[in-house]
């Protein structure tokens, strides 16, 4: 009788975990399909890197091109970010400088 309970127990704490994993899976995914407005200085590396000091590698789109040849200028950046083995890349689809 313990070792049936123990065993439902054990069995509903994984089904729980394996439900939590596959949840948070799904909403980091969801959220790298999603346009974002960064604001950040562009420096020689062909990188954004924003107010919090993320770096955002340029995506090589015409638009991240054009983008490219602000180096050392603050720009507000919109476009798609996505990420690979902890690098963030930004496909821009459209940007505006920042006058200060």
């Amino acid at each position: 009788m313990k070792r049936t309970i123990c065993l439902v127990v054990c069995a509903l704490f994984v089904v729980v975990m394996m439900s939590g994993v596959a949840f948070s899976a799904e909403k980091g995914a969801a959220m790298q399909d999603q346009e974002l407005m960064i604001t950040g200085t562009i420096n020689n590396a062909n990188q954004i890197v924003d107010n919090d000091g993320q770096i955002f590698d340029v995506a090589d789109t015409l638009e991240g091109k054009e983008l490219l040849t602000h180096v050392g200028m603050k720009v507000q950046v919109k476009g798609t970010v996505l990420e690979n083995e902890g690098k963030k890349q930004i496909s821009v689809s459209a940007y505006e400088i920042i006058k200060e």
